[in-house]
């Protein structure tokens, strides 16, 4: 233990466990909620998050664990705080699963272990440090398994390889980096709670997949299944590998009547291939490219994820109808920020903004550099608020622009403390003589834990403008500092 008039900083080393990263991630967020509890961080002891601790201020000095030791470490007001926090963490990661009948067993570490205790199984999720997921995803491929691999920093090579080998046995290979899907109507990661329909959904982008499958729902129509692919698998590099399998297993696939492929831009030559296959599919299908032309040849191409969710909703005669709000008073600043937690939405207001001539510093804060240390702001929405709330402190922003995902997954209630740091960020820009107009979309739907309408009126009760999509948000925006009113 050290302690320091900052407090003080203790670890704790559990030996040669294993839980995987989301496990971690959610686990590292339920101790920094307990009272005195400042920091708190729970990672397998690998080289790498090690330099993480280091450069985070957390590495106690003689920190020093094997690659396949799990970590925790906690800073707090003083030495009972954290001592408490690192015995409630210790005591939820060593938890035993119940039993039917009262009994209770091991949590399975292995694929093997896993595949004994639920013979059934078709699938895993795979979330450990990219440096071990090649291995686990192998194992599990090789087990006749259909993967989703929840891990980042997996090497191009690896990715390429494990792919093939899937493809040879007709397997899914979700990822890496891969954190939505619904399969025969079950969601895994990041999904949300969307009605079961005709349209499939192959996806190299985990929140455009959200927004687009939202927008269907929303539409009254579903979604028959939800691939995603990871977001590398449209690159030179991949070649569209796994979205080649997705597309053969929908075009055979009775529930699904019109295929949607959502991706940020691919590769020339991918996206040439991509587009003749999808020709030869056999049903309707749209390309929904971000930041490429909407053009209406053989396959329909959409450069937003409203307009290929529109196109997608026609195709099964459920159109899809996207309000426009009427936009308060421009602000006498025009400078535009936006603060995203989904990578796709932020690049989808990017392209809306871009098209309207309008500069804006759009920033995605699940991208690596902000998530150094910490859980994705999907999972922990409290970085995202300190960012909001010291927006209303800039005097070139006079609008600011969010979003809020809700889904399986994702935290509990996201939208309080959004609203409550837009509150703050509005109330620091009047005291300083300004108007802040804050603008936002909700990614969710009516069957979320979380609640799409509670989620919206906690909004609007602190002010913020809520837009039935995430582009329709960036055309208000457009409109408030461009003039012109709300672009189509």
């Amino acid at each position: 233990m050290t302690t320091t008039s900052a407090g003080a900083l203790a670890a704790r080393v559990l030996p040669r466990l294993y839980r995987d990263s989301v496990t971690l991630m959610a686990l590292a967020s339920s101790l920094e909620r307990r009272a005195g509890v400042t920091r708190a961080g729970a990672v397998m002891g690998t080289p790498g998050n090690l330099t993480v601790l280091e450069r985070s201020g957390m590495r106690p000095v003689g920190l020093a664990p094997a690659p396949d030791d799990l970590v925790l470490v906690v800073r707090g007001l003083d030495e009972d705080v954290v001592a408490a926090a690192l015995d409630a963490g210790e005591a939820g990661l060593v938890a035993v699963e119940p039993e039917r009948g009262g009994r209770r067993r091991p949590v399975p570490q292995t694929v093997g272990e896993g595949r004994a205790a639920d013979p059934g199984a078709t699938l895993a999720v795979v979330s450990t440090p990219g440096t071990y997921a090649p291995v686990v995803v192998e194992q599990a491929l090789r087990a006749g398994l259909h993967v989703l691999c929840f891990s980042d920093n997996v090497t191009t090579a690896d990715e390429v390889r494990l792919k093939a080998l899937a493809v040879r046995r007709r397997l899914l290979l979700m990822g890496p980096d891969c954190g939505t899907a619904i399969l025969d109507g079950v969601p895994l990661g990041f999904a949300n709670a969307v009605r079961r329909g005709p349209v499939g959904i192959v996806a190299a982008s985990g929140t455009g997949a959200q927004e687009v499958s939202c927008l269907l729902h929303r539409a009254g129509t579903g979604v028959s299944q939800l691939v995603g692919v990871g977001g590398r698998d449209l690159s030179a590099e991949v070649g569209g590998t796994m979205t080649d399998l997705a597309l053969d297993l929908l075009s055979t696939d009775d529930t699904t009547a019109v295929v949607v492929v959502v991706s940020k831009p691919p590769a020339a030559q991918v996206a040439q291939r991509l587009l003749a296959r999808l020709a030869g599919l056999g049903k309707p299908a749209v390309a929904c490219l971000l930041g490429q032309d909407d053009t209406d040849g053989a396959v329909p191409v959409r450069g937003t994820l409203e307009g290929g969710a529109r196109l997608a909703a026609t195709l099964v005669g459920a159109p899809l109808h996207v309000g426009a709000v009427v936009p308060p008073p421009a602000p006498a600043a025009r400078g535009v920020l936006g603060l995203y937690t989904g990578g796709t939405l932020a690049a989808e207001t990017r392209v809306v903004l871009a098209r309207a001539g309008v500069d804006a510093q759009v920033l995605d804060l699940g991208a690596d550099e902000y998530t150094v240390g910490r859980p994705h702001p999907m999972i922990d929405p409290s970085a995202r608020a300190e960012r909001v709330a010291a927006a209303g402190g800039r005097a070139d922003v006079g609008v600011l622009l969010v979003d809020l995902v809700l889904g399986f997954g994702a935290a509990a209630d996201p939208a309080t403390p959004l609203a409550r740091a837009a509150g703050t960020a509005v109330a620091a820009a009047r005291a300083d003589g300004r108007d802040l107009v804050v603008l936002a979309s909700v990614c969710g739907t009516d069957g979320d834990p979380q609640g799409l309408d509670a989620a919206r009126r906690t909004l609007e009760g602190a002010g913020v403008l809520v837009h039935p999509s995430n582009a329709a948000a960036a055309r208000t925006a457009v409109a408030l500092v461009a003039g012109g009113g709300v672009p189509a």
